[in-house]
């Protein structure tokens, strides 16, 4: 299952809420999946090529090769995108500091 996985290009979108519920920030990010743990995936992200890890339950979102993405908080276009993934942040209990 891992070679499923590994070199393939994933997108990812994080949503983080505030208290209120409300949409403060999104982030989009993309690039290259390195490594696999029990619950959690490792990808290199292409702009900073820092490794970022998101959790993992065993399967992702597959992409169509042939669409192309426009990251709405860059506006860069990426293309060749194996697979996506999105989640939703919210703030901790009692707000944040």
């Amino acid at each position: 299952m891992v070679d499923k996985y590994l070199n393939k290009n994933i997108l990812v979108g994080l949503t983080y809420l505030n208290e209120n519920g409300t949409v403060q920030e999104q982030v989009q990010m993309h690039g290259p999946i390195k490594a696999m743990a029990e619950n959690t995936l490792y990808f290199e992200r292409s702009d900073t090529k820092d490794m970022f890890s998101i959790p993992f339950e065993g399967t992702l979102e597959e992409s169509e090769n042939d669409l192309v993405y426009e990251l709405k908080s860059t506006g860069e276009t990426v293309a060749n995108i194996s697979f996506t993934a999105s989640f939703t942040i919210y703030p901790p209990e009692g707000g944040t500091e």
